[in-house]
């Protein structure tokens, strides 16, 4: 298999993976690409054949009908996004919101993978003009029953049906992982953007602390829904590949730690507990975290680009 970063092909094998979130049978191994360290799966998967290993319980086709207190702080800090008052600009330096883009008033965004629309509706209460993708047609047709008129059933190849240079804005959380041509999807998105229009994308990263200390019981790992796991240097090269340019990096974990100690003790002492909707717990683990992020081994990265003018 050749590496999609450096297109080197050999790849050592890391360890077993299975699936520890929905258990699917299978057993995978987790390979890392021996110039780049590209982290991947094997065998490897198809997107097709990927489809097959979400339920329809899957976390991102759920409406969030009964928000906890971390939603609704997001929320209340995607609202305020463009305020300047002294309080709200004070939240947003404490608080860290990940994957927000730079505000355009009536802008169009597109949300691939958007799944029931959460955070579209929460972007079009500021101003956004939302459009949106999702591969599930269930997550679709509820999106659409909130209201969000300019959703679609499809992958990113669906972004075809738009006219090029037509978002101000595209997003990508939690998407480009799962795919199996990054490069395709970065090519397109760039094709659909405005000049000067902005891409975000957020995604695990590879080099996190917790990918070196939990290893297969890392949370975001996600055997075998995940494709590729990436570091910001290898996003970058995509990024400047496909003709994006002023890339900026920041760090956004969110409960990732919880989650491995989880798969842990439940491997290794058969014990089960949830610990990754706790609240208290990821209150109290959420400086530990920040730290982290300061110093670029939190559990996923966001990355922001622009087309050029």
């Amino acid at each position: 298999m050749k590496c999609p970063i450096c297109s080197h092909t050999t790849w050592k094998n890391l360890f077993p993976s299975i699936d520890r979130l929905y258990h699917f049978p299978g057993l995978f191994h987790t390979i890392r690409c021996n110039r780049c360290g590209l982290w991947s799966l094997d065998p490897f998967l198809k997107e097709r054949a990927v489809r097959t290993y979400y339920p329809k319980t899957y976390y991102a086709y759920q409406k969030n009908t009964k928000p906890g207190i971390f939603w609704r702080l997001r929320s209340y800090m995607i609202k305020t996004s463009s305020s300047m008052k002294p309080i709200h600009r004070l939240l947003r330096f404490i608080i860290k919101v990940p994957a927000l883009p730079s505000f355009v008033k009536h802008g169009k965004i597109l949300d691939i993978g958007c799944g029931t629309g959460d955070t579209l509706v929460l972007f079009k209460h500021i101003g956004w003009d939302v459009y949106g993708l999702d591969i599930d047609r269930f997550a679709i047709q509820t999106a659409c029953e909130r209201g969000l008129n300019k959703v679609k059933f499809g992958s990113y190849k669906t972004m075809d049906f738009y006219p090029d240079n037509y978002f101000d804005a595209l997003r990508l959380y939690h998407v480009i992982e799962h795919l199996d041509n990054p490069d395709a999807l970065l090519t397109l998105a760039h094709q659909k953007l405005k000049k000067g229009g902005e891409l975000i994308i957020g995604t695990p990263n590879v080099r996190s602390f917790a990918a070196k200390v939990f290893k297969q019981y890392w949370y975001n790992l996600d055997c075998p829904r995940h494709l590729y796991i990436f570091s910001p240097k290898h996003l970058i090269v995509l990024l400047k590949k496909s003709g994006f340019t002023n890339i900026n990096i920041s760090f956004s974990s969110a409960g990732g730690i919880l989650g491995s100690i989880q798969y842990f003790l439940h491997d290794k002492l058969r014990m089960n507990i949830d610990l990754i909707n706790r609240p208290m717990l990821l209150f109290l683990l959420y400086p530990f975290e920040r730290v982290l992020d300061t110093l670029g081994v939190g559990d996923v990265f966001v990355i922001s680009a622009n087309k050029s003018i």
